[in-house]
């Protein structure tokens, strides 16, 4: 039997900027809750909603850390009784999240089932010090939906570099859902959408990218396909769209070839079997890579360190 997952893009900007911090994020969810209410009720086969990056808190760099709540929590409670009442999966866009230890916050995305049950949590892992200012995460799960798809998470900078994909996929993932808040200034769409691409076709699944609405992001959200085809793509402005996933797809892909001819991912199994070492720069040890002998200094953690380039 075919395999269809029906995704509702949900491209919205937070617009509270209510100095009351719980006033201010029950605004954006009551906004998000509405359109949530509206899809289902002209769409009513979409199976899953996705809203984009810090959504509901916004941003706001002086009370970054007070914005946060625990997960699970009185927010995210709101989030999962919509859920039940609605009766769809929600990804409600990612949440500041309260630690229990510390006050550096988690940047964590939810997968909450129709029956009200939050079934999956991922932290970002790739977080772009020193802009922002949260703690890693260290986990790649994934969650299967039973009959649709197997899904895991990115988060917006998580999807410039390899690593979080390919973990994700290893796992299991099919579908890849990325939270995004990228504005036009950081590389506009050249940026954007190619990166959506690449992670979609050099891992042979879906990778639904759900940025921000101007004016706090650039909004072209996109799904691209196993191949790493745009199926859809929205403007600028606050919308919603469609995207019916087939997962037959990704199985097609993986199994025969994407573009008729290349079996990505079998390519990484079998190759490595035959002796290729493509995994040397992990068995290795990151720490080892040659590479670090021209990059000498840490990263940048907060405004403070950043410094030019010396001679």
């Amino acid at each position: 039997m075919a395999k269809y997952l029906n995704v509702a893009l949900v491209q919205v900007a937070s617009g509270s900027m209510n100095p009351d911090l719980d006033a201010r994020k029950r605004e954006n969810w009551e906004k998000l809750s509405l359109l949530f209410d509206q899809i289902c009720m002209m769409s009513p086969t979409v199976d899953l909603l996705i809203a984009p990056e810090l959504y509901v808190d916004g941003i706001d760099p002086y009370n970054w850390n007070a914005l946060a709540e625990p997960i699970p929590g009185p927010l995210t409670g709101l989030m999962c009784e919509k859920a039940r009442q609605l009766g769809k999966w929600l990804s409600p866009g990612s949440l500041l999240e309260k630690p229990e230890e510390g006050e550096t916050p988690y940047n964590s995305a939810l997968l909450i089932s129709p029956e009200g049950e939050i079934v999956l949590k991922y932290r970002k892992t790739y977080i772009p010090y020193p802009l922002e200012p949260d703690r890693p995460g260290n986990e790649f799960p994934v969650f299967e939906i039973p009959g649709m798809a197997t899904v895991g998470f990115m988060i917006c900078s998580d999807g410039h570099a390899p690593e979080v994909a390919r973990n994700l996929v290893f796992n299991g993932a099919e579908v890849i859902l990325k939270p995004t808040l990228q504005a036009h200034w950081i590389g506009g769409t050249d940026n954007l959408t190619p990166f959506t691409q690449v992670r979609a076709a050099e891992n042979q699944c879906y990778v639904v990218n759900v940025n921000q609405a101007v004016p706090v992001g650039m909004g072209h959200s996109s799904v691209a396909d196993p191949e790493g085809h745009i199926i859809t793509e929205l403007g600028e402005g606050e919308m919603w769209t469609l995207a019916c996933l087939d997962l037959d797809e990704v199985r097609r892909c993986r199994e025969v070839g994407s573009l008729g001819c290349f079996p990505f991912l079998r390519m990484v199994r079998d190759f490595q079997a035959m002796g290729v070492p493509f995994d040397a720069c992990y068995t290795r040890g990151i720490a080892n890579a040659p590479l670090w002998d021209k990059l000498p200094k840490q990263m940048w953690m907060s405004p403070d360190q950043v410094e030019r380039f010396e001679e």
